[in-house]
């Protein structure tokens, strides 16, 4: 009888234990997390963990269920974002998160294809934050992939407007990370500046290493000499910021056109060199309305670790539309959740947002704002104790970002 009363007792705590861990829903958190680009992979994890910290507190998923983050280093590497990947797999997630480095999100977006296919019992859903590769909601779309930034296309769509009415601006250079965003940056800018304002001269176009540039004085030089007017670039972690710093060293006093200045360590980083002068196309900013303010002012109180960066906006849309995906199909199930995350609608404080169906592409409002001074006279909330932040110039309604796509989900 001792034995048997034994035997029961480890079945019933088998049966609790797979109870517990099947309303467990497990993240992985698969970024750049060493390296020079650690800090803002780091910034975006403690976003992903906060916003993430609040929907468990609300309790609303299905049955009870919690999520868990598991963070996997990649090293910003393809090849080990793939063993990553496959270490979040042996422990059992469910949805990858990622959006520091297109190059990686096309890696795993293919990985995480083939695994559905080889095992449709354990799907899983990748929701991209950041990684801005068109060719991830086009000719590279894939049915388990969901973008919760505007890509390159979109986001230089909107900067190219605002740059098309600047007359002031007769000659630009294009600077940019050799890598597939960097190169779409700028194939972008080159065949939108073309169009809009076929008057302005790109009077040069240069691709540079990622990450290995101590010093940019040999291209502000170029820059210099070719006379341009405005610097457009879509670099982003040290490769902005010492872009920016050289040139004010320089004495080249030009508008920079950027698209990741607002990340973690930007603003402070540049300092005054950027007053006036350095612009960003993005999806959030404090300052875009009252209401965005307050929602910045209470984080900085709740959470004094960590500032609203660049990636703050999207990975909270990506958060709570994922939450609302799971309340109303019921379910943690990837496939499922893909489902309700297709066409879903969600208003938050810049307004509608929606997720395509045709190549699950979000649609959001984008705002291009200029670096100033803040002051109790412009209302305006600085970034990082800097007392600068960011002021809204142009703003772009979601519908009128939307993109031709040549997505075809297999």
């Amino acid at each position: 009888m001792r034995f048997l009363y034994l035997v029961f007792s480890l079945i019933l705590c088998c049966q609790v234990s797979c109870s517990e861990t099947s309303k467990e829903i497990k993240i992985g958190f698969v970024e750049g997390l060493s390296g020079p680009f650690a800090n803002i992979g780091e910034v975006a994890l403690r976003h992903l963990e906060l916003e993430v910290e609040a929907v468990n507190r609300r309790g609303n998923l299905p049955d009870g269920m919690r999520i868990t983050i598991l963070p996997f280093g990649n090293k910003r590497n393809p090849q080990e974002a793939l063993l990553a990947f496959r270490s979040a797999l042996e422990v059992g997630v469910n949805y990858v998160f990622q959006g520091n480095s297109s190059s990686v999100a096309t890696a795993l977006t293919d990985a995480i294809a083939k695994h559905n296919r080889r095992n449709p019992s354990h799907p899983v859903l990748f929701i991209n934050y950041a990684a801005l590769d068109p060719a991830l909601t086009n000719e590279h779309c894939k049915r388990s992939h969901f973008r919760f930034d505007a890509d390159v296309d979109m986001k230089m769509a909107a900067l190219t407007e605002y740059i098309a009415v600047r007359e002031d601006i007769e000659s630009v250079y294009l600077i940019n990370q050799d890598y597939s965003y960097g190169q779409a940056v700028a194939g972008a800018a080159r065949s939108m500046l073309k169009r809009k304002r076929p008057d302005l001269s790109i009077v040069g176009d240069d691709l540079h290493p990622i990450g290995r540039v101590k010093d940019f004085s040999p291209y502000i030089a170029k820059i210099k000499s070719s006379g341009a007017q405005a610097i457009v670039t879509g670099n982003w972690g040290s490769d902005l910021t010492l872009l920016i710093k050289s040139a004010r060293q320089m004495g080249v006093d030009v508008d920079f056109f950027t698209f990741n200045v607002g990340m973690t360590g930007g603003v402070s980083t540049i300092g005054e060199a950027g007053i006036e002068r350095v612009h960003q196309i993005t999806n959030w900013h404090a300052n875009i309305n009252e209401l965005t303010r307050n929602n910045a002012t209470l984080y900085r109180i709740q959470h004094p670790d960590v500032f609203e960066d660049a990636y703050y906006g999207s990975v909270r849309r990506a958060v709570r539309m994922l939450e609302k995906a799971m309340i109303e199909s019921g379910s943690a199930d990837p496939v499922s959740v893909g489902s309700a995350l297709r066409n879903m609608s969600l208003t938050d404080d810049t307004g509608l947002v929606s997720m395509r169906g045709d190549n699950h592409q979000l649609l959001q409002p984008l705002f291009v704002s200029k670096l100033v001074r803040v002051s109790p006279e412009n209302g305006l909330i600085g970034v990082e104790s800097s007392g600068l932040g960011f002021k809204t110039v142009a703003e772009i309604p979601a519908e009128k970002t939307r993109m031709p796509t040549t997505c075809q989900f297999e």
